[in-house]
């Protein structure tokens, strides 16, 4: 871990067992993943669903407790604390959610809404509390005369901004933004990111961005983590990510997405098959049965992430070892 790290996460794995038919059995969510996020930084994770990200942010801000592993916010683990000390950390790590709809309690005008944290979290007064709640307000974009609104009565984009100006009440270090434009309007999508940027050079916070949209991760991340059945698959700068993809499921992804430019084409890298069930996954690498570039070793030997750069690593020696391809 760096000196800089404010948000650690190491070897973290997360386990379901699935009981029926007289069977026992395990299914695997993340499987040994290790990050860390610095101040000021946005760090993407992506992958299809099913990959793992949600759970990943899930386990950082302990909605979803870790079968093992460690995450440390600040130099500190987390993994160790009760649900009362708890309170503590979330002054440091908070999260928006997917569907602000329903992350808002429907019941609450959105004064309240913004109150509980500062009551639960801070000693302030209640005209401190005002304040600090008129400000908030201000910092993501709406006028101050919405606090008496109830939820339903804002639109999406509104209700989102609402989730970002209740994470950001107590001053966090981290937010982690689980798919936070993804059940908006695309023309809404925009206004959110410029949001999320500009409160990020203003506030210094780091972000732990999970998502599935490939041109929102390019736009405001600095790193991307991409991730398959569980594991990580490859890492490193969002520039090295788009312009030097070495993981085949890396190469796969971007060449799936659709290119924004009148007239500019890529060449589809496609997997063939079906995605393997992540129930008592076997040993070898996971892509093995849909990747083109798999060789009869892969099916048995679990690859490691190779360096590609200083910044840069990837789980295929097939890639690694070859010459970069920069047009997946």
């Amino acid at each position: 871990m760096t000196t800089q790290a404010v948000l650690s996460v190491r070897d973290l794995r997360k386990e379901f067992d699935i009981r029926g038919m007289g069977r026992r059995r395990t299914l695997t969510a993340v499987d040994g993943v290790t990050l860390e996020v610095n101040a000021n930084e946005t760090l993407a994770i992506v992958g299809e669903s099913g990959s793992g990200k949600s759970t990943i942010a899930r386990c950082i801000t302990r909605l979803t407790e870790p079968t093992s592993g460690d995450v440390l916010v600040r130099g500190e683990t987390i993994l160790n604390r009760n649900r009362r000390s708890l309170a503590a950390v979330y002054r440091d790590l908070q999260m928006v959610f997917q569907d602000p709809t329903s992350s808002l309690d429907p019941r609450m005008r959105v004064r309240d809404l913004l109150d509980e944290p500062l009551r639960l979290h801070t000693s302030m007064t209640r005209d401190e509390r005002q304040t600090r709640i008129n400000a908030l307000l201000q910092a993501v974009e709406l006028p101050v005369d919405m606090a008496g609104r109830l939820p339903h009565q804002l639109s999406g984009g509104q209700r989102q901004r609402i989730g970002i100006a209740r994470a950001l009440a107590v001053d966090p270090q981290v937010i982690v933004l689980d798919e936070p434009t993804a059940s908006l309007d695309v023309s809404i999508r925009g206004q959110i990111i410029k949001l999320l940027m500009r409160l990020q050079a203003e506030q210094g916070i780091a972000f732990v961005l999970i998502s599935h949209d490939l041109a929102v991760v390019r736009r405001i991340a600095d790193r991307v983590l991409v991730m398959y059945l569980g594991k990580t698959v490859e890492e490193g700068t969002t520039e090295e990510i788009f312009e030097n993809p070495q993981h085949p499921y890396t190469r796969a992804l971007l060449s799936a997405a659709p290119v924004a430019e009148f007239g500019r084409s890529r060449t589809r890298l496609r997997l063939e098959g079906e995605i393997p069930s992540p129930v008592d996954l076997l040993a070898g690498c996971r892509l093995a049965g849909r990747c083109p570039l798999a060789r009869p070793d892969c099916s048995h030997e679990t690859p490691a992430l190779l360096p590609v750069s200083a910044t840069h690593r990837a789980a295929c020696p097939v890639t690694v070892n070859a010459v970069p391809d920069r047009h997946p």
